[in-house]
């Protein structure tokens, strides 16, 4: 067991509110990293055209949704998804995916060796990238008892404008379900599209997902963290526009991404 001195943390967090991330990556950590996170966050000119960067920024509090659907569902999968960040849940993904144990693992051997300020906080920013990863196997881990399949790996799929790997394929409702405002039939296969991140971050990955929710092949879903809120209602709005253009669905998780990045860190085995 490792344990971090108080002016270890406060360095940390004073490093965290400077933005001051080391960008160093070891050899063994950047590969495993490699296999595992999902590298197709690929900016499309469509992001600056449809969502131009505001030339203000503003300091929001959580905003809680006052019109839509988007967190009501049939399948309890609001109560699931608030448990997201619990370090716990956390380690039970791990202990199911040999993969996501064996990243986890490399970090926890990196502050072991070396429990320095400067390798806490790169181990600290490494995570931050892993959270999504982490936020997708929760989704699966969720769905597989509500379909006969929850498919392990993702595979390509091709669309007008390219090749895109669905984040979540799941196959064959064993029930009929609601998940927002979209409805699922028995039988019926679910396509999902995971954002987990602040408000800047999901915003600035609309124009990403309108693209990659042409690949999916059956009913189609946007699942976002709660930070989606935080994002101004006309953006929101016009966005949702587009998605049921493609026919497509909003949902948000009752997690905030930052919810998630505390569980992760909690849940390394020092």
């Amino acid at each position: 067991m490792i344990e971090f001195s108080t002016a270890l943390a406060e360095g940390v967090a004073k490093a965290k509110e400077a933005g001051e991330f080391v960008k160093q990556t070891g050899p063994e950590l950047g590969k495993l990293d490699n296999e595992e996170i999902n590298t197709e966050d690929v900016k499309f000119e469509e992001v600056e055209r449809y969502y131009p960067p505001p030339e203000i920024t503003f300091e929001q509090e959580k905003m809680e949704p006052i019109e839509g659907n988007y967190m009501n569902d049939n399948i309890e999968l609001s109560e699931k998804t608030a448990q997201y960040g619990d370090p716990e849940y956390i380690n039970e993904i791990r202990d199911q995916n040999e993969k996501v144990g064996q990243v986890l693992s490399e970090y926890e051997r990196s502050l072991t060796e070396d429990p320095s300020d400067l390798n806490f906080q790169r181990v600290d920013e490494k995570l931050e990238r892993y959270k999504g990863t982490i936020f997708e196997h929760e989704l699966k881990d969720t769905l597989k008892d509500k379909f006969e399949v929850v498919e392990d790996k993702q595979r390509i799929v091709e669309t007008d404008w390219g090749e895109t790997k669905p984040d979540v394929i799941a196959r064959g409702a064993i029930e009929n379900m609601e998940i927002g405002d979209l409805e699922i039939k028995k039988g019926e296969d679910l396509f999902i599209e995971a954002k987990c991140g602040g408000a800047d971050y999901i915003r600035s990955e609309m124009g990403h997902m309108l693209r990659q929710v042409e690949g999916h092949e059956g009913n189609s879903l946007v699942v976002v963290t709660k930070d989606y809120f935080d994002i101004n209602p006309n953006i929101r709005s016009d966005f949702e526009s587009r998605l049921a253009e493609k026919g497509s669905h909003i949902y948000v998780a009752d997690v905030y991404s930052t919810d998630i990045s505390a569980g992760l860190f909690s849940s390394l085995r020092l």
